[in-house]
């Protein structure tokens, strides 16, 4: 089942919040920091943990999609790793602010298969079992560039995650789809050994996104590039919804004032 761990703003000014969805085996912890940036500067985000969810991908996406329906305003979608997968399919389900993908792991490239397909992984995928994490020479590509204390919280946060998941991941069944109505932007790291920029340029016009090449690895939201990330995905917020969400929440503040009058 969907989980929630709701970051809230230090003095909102958007009336629209940011659904953040971890990737492979990841929990909501690792976007703490980036979430905390995004509170100082008046937004609302949503950490989700989709390791519960039974089922792959598209299973995740439809829970991603329901809680966003329940919200009052159509949020931003934010994926690192699958979670970008599961934030474009989540926006073919539910109406999305916009969808912004950082260091979004391919479904059924080379490195997606090499970091899924190692050989503690056969059997769980054949039997259908939890797959778990990373170790060894995996968890050294999958968290590497991060610093000695934050690679521990990390590696320490991850979890079995389910084998549906991991099996959408080695074989490319999930359909990429267009973002529709929404604006999208991928981020994408000059050296990711999971992403390369070539990947990172085709998946982006193949979903009609906009992508921003950020000198950094894989852990956009937790390496040491997280801060020029952050800012530029709040910026890019900002450039193309900023002025439409200040002004709804201006009338939104206003609207409850009246009420309160007595």
């Amino acid at each position: 089942m969907l989980s929630a761990d709701i970051v809230r703003a230090e003095s909102a000014r958007y009336t629209t919040s940011l659904l953040c969805i971890p990737g492979l085996w990841s929990a909501p912890l690792v976007w703490r920091d980036f979430a905390g940036y995004l509170a100082h500067r008046g937004w609302e985000s949503h950490l989700l943990d989709v390791r519960a969810v039974d089922g792959g991908i598209a299973t995740r996406a439809a829970a991603v999609a329901a809680h966003a329906a329940a919200l009052s305003a159509p949020p931003v979608l934010i994926g690192h790793d699958v979670g970008g997968v599961v934030a474009l399919a989540a926006a073919a389900r539910a109406p999305a602010a916009a969808v912004v993908l950082l260091a979004p792991l391919v479904p059924g490239s080379s490195d997606a298969r090499a970091l899924a397909m190692r050989r503690a992984s056969f059997l769980p995928l054949l039997l259908g079992r939890p797959v778990a994490p990373p170790t060894d020479a995996a968890a050294a590509l999958l968290c590497g560039e991060l610093a000695p204390s934050i690679r521990h919280a990390v590696v320490s946060s991850l979890a079995a995650d389910h084998a549906r998941a991991v099996r959408d991941v080695v074989r490319p069944r999930i359909a990429l789809w267009r973002v529709a109505g929404a604006p999208a932007l991928v981020v994408a790291g000059d050296h990711d050994p999971l992403l390369s920029t070539g990947t990172a340029a085709r998946l982006a016009r193949a979903v009609g996104a906009h992508l921003h090449v950020v000198v950094g690895g894989h852990w956009l939201l937790a390496g040491p590039a997280w801060q020029p990330c952050v800012g530029l995905v709040h910026r890019w917020l900002v450039q193309r919804l900023g002025e439409p969400l200040l002004e709804r929440y201006a009338e939104a503040t206003a609207e409850r004032d009246e009420d309160a009058e007595p």
